[in-house]
Parts: structure tokens; sequence; C-alpha cells
């Protein structure tokens, strides 16, 4: 096996990363080596890339950014129980690093572990490389043989697809018929949670909000009811779609401050505002109208082992559909300068081999 591998990597923030190759890892004890065959690129990256989160999650530079991975089976750790994995199986990866023990990784949500890590994102190298070394088999998610996901397709589901779908599973009790729900932000998340909106909450209305017109119409396409442009006249169009009442689950895949704002704004009585999206620095929210018509506002983290296998199982039956933008390894910065321009339409992947 080659002794190098290429990878793109963050020298210094708010510089362009630097694509050369880096030593292979290899596997230890209960580890795999999985070789890259997609890894999203996420605004999360661009907010990491940018040295926005460098006191939240210091980083030791160099660091291989990209978390959201698939890909294949390469090299298997000696404490990895045997025919659990096979050279060559096709493995999207879950990025939730949790310690496995504790009482929240016990309980199935290894992504809020009080010491989670993830790839990319903290001391472990992430996707934007040819391999990557998975520190456990338990955070693979192995994809039956012979389906036709291909790892480009794959690899944005593992956050890009999977967080939405986790804000709105956790709410869809309250999406009975005659209910509305609405997505902020119509990219990589948004463009998901718009099917997940159709999907879990078939009998309510849902709404598209954005500020490009391109966007909505994209979101009329993957199913979207309404497509409304954030602007001032956001809540009078709304109030007049829900006849006066309010949207009852808003999920926010943006998480700025305007955008949070305008989500209050449209709320029903008893309505909830999911935040998903890391824009934003704060949450501020009018203090009375919040408690008088019981608002509840919640953050909703990443999604959880068995949340991301749901979403597999949904692509796999092609219920999902997938509008990605493929970039070689070469062209990461093409890729992170058109993200920043907002010119990608659903996901940016990055496929290295």
């Amino acid at each position: 096996m080659a002794q190098t591998m290429l990878s793109a990597r963050i020298h210094e923030y708010q510089r362009p990363l630097v694509v050369e190759p880096v030593k292979m890892p290899s596997p230890r004890g209960e580890g795999i080596i999985v070789k890259v065959g997609g890894a999203g690129l996420c605004h999360s990256d661009l907010h990491l890339m940018n040295g926005e989160w460098k006191e939240a999650i210091p980083l030791a530079l160099p660091k291989i950014p990209g978390h959201e991975v698939a890909g294949w089976v390469e090299e298997i750790g000696d404490s990895v129980p045997k025919g659990m994995f096979e050279r060559g199986d096709l493995v999207a990866v879950f990025g939730g690093w949790g310690c496995g023990s504790c009482q929240i990784c016990k309980r199935g949500d290894e992504q809020m572990c009080p010491i989670a890590k993830w790839p990319g994102l903290s001391q472990y190298d992430g996707g934007y490389s040819q391999y990557i070394a998975v520190p456990s088999y338990r955070f693979l998610i192995k994809v039956a043989a012979g389906t036709r996901l291909k790892p480009e397709e794959l690899a944005p589901l593992t956050d890009a697809g999977l967080t939405p779908y986790r804000a709105i599973r956790r709410f869809r009790h309250m999406l009975v018929p005659g209910t509305t729900i609405a997505v902020v932000g119509i990219g990589g998340l948004g463009s998901y949670g718009i099917q997940y909106a159709r999907m879990l909450a078939p009998n309510s209305t849902t709404i598209a909000i954005d500020r490009n017109d391109k966007k909505l119409e994209f979101a009329r396409k993957l199913g979207a009811d309404h497509a409304i442009r954030l602007s001032g006249s956001t809540r009078k169009e709304v109030k007049e779609i829900t006849q006066g009442r309010g949207v009852d689950v808003i999920v926010d895949c943006v998480g700025a401050e305007n955008t949070i704002s305008v989500s209050v704004g449209l709320l029903s009585k008893g309505g909830v505002l999911a935040v998903v999206g890391l824009f934003g620095a704060q949450v501020c929210v009018p203090l009375m109208p919040t408690v008088i018509n019981e608002y509840q506002i919640t953050g909703s983290l990443w999604g959880n082992y068995n949340e991301l296998c749901e979403v597999i199982e949904l692509a796999r039956q092609g219920k999902v559909k997938h509008t990605i933008q493929t970039f070689s390894l070469e062209d990461i910065n093409d890729a992170i300068n058109l993200l920043k321009s907002g010119q990608i339409t659903g996901r940016a992947v990055i496929t290295p081999n």
C-alpha cells in the first residue's frame, strides 16, 4: 500500500487549503481505514477554515477538515470483530464519535457526548483526503451490497441529510392535518429538509423560505407547497397561507440572528422553532410573546447513529433526491469559493479517488 496520500489541509486560518501528500494512517485496534469516495463540503467547514471557531474548537494545525464522509473499507484493525467488515464494503461514516460509555451515549445520542470528537473538527483528521482513519468500527454504517447509492450521494446524508431529519422527526407528532411546517434556508440542509417535511408530515402544508429565487424554485421542485422570499412581507404572506394561525414547526437551517428573529414572528401559538444552522452567534427572542404564546425554541444537533441508518434506508429506497455537484480534491478551493458566494445548489461533494 502507498506510504502517502493526497489531502487538503488547513495550514492557516482564512487561507486556501493546501493540497499536498501526507503520511498514510494505519488502523489501530478497533479502527478502520476508509478509502474516501465522497466528502461533503459544509458551511461548518467554512466557519472552521475562517478561524471563527478556534476558541470553541481549538485545533492543532495543519488539519484535514471534512466531516461528511463515505467510501470503502480499505484496512481493518486487529480488534475489529471478525466478519463484521470486509475490505471493499461500502460504508457511511457516522460523525458523532462519542465515548460509548456515558449516559448520553447509552441513550443513543453519541453526537452529544460531553467528550465527543468529530472527524475534521477535532483531533481527528477528516475526509478531504484519499483515506480517513476512523477510530472505531462502531462509527461505520455498512450499506447493503447491491445498492445503487454512490459514495458521493451517501456522504452528504451524514450531516446535511441527517440534521434536518432529526429536527423534523422530533416534532412530527405536532404535524397533524391542517398544520404547517416551514424550512428556512434552502441550501444543503434545507433541500433535504423540504423532502423530509413531505415524507414525515404528508398532511401538513410545507413552506420554503429563502432570499434566493433560484433556491426557492428548487424547493418547489422538491415538493414545497409554497416558496416565499425572505423579506419584509414574509410574515404577511405566511399569515395569508395559514389563515392567520402561523407556522406550527419551523426548522431554521441558517441560524443567523435575522432568520431566528423572522422565524419567531411566524410561529403559531405553541409553535416550535428548531434551530439547526450555525451562522449566528446568539438567539435573541422577545420575552412577552414567547411566554404568552408558549413558543418552544430549541436547538437540534446533528443526529444519532440510528437516525442516520433511517436516512440511508430512505435513500436506498429511492425516496430521497440527491442534488450534488462533485469536485476533485485538487479543485477543492474552487468549490469553497462557490459555496461562499452562494453558487452551490444542494451539496458540493469532494471526490478524492
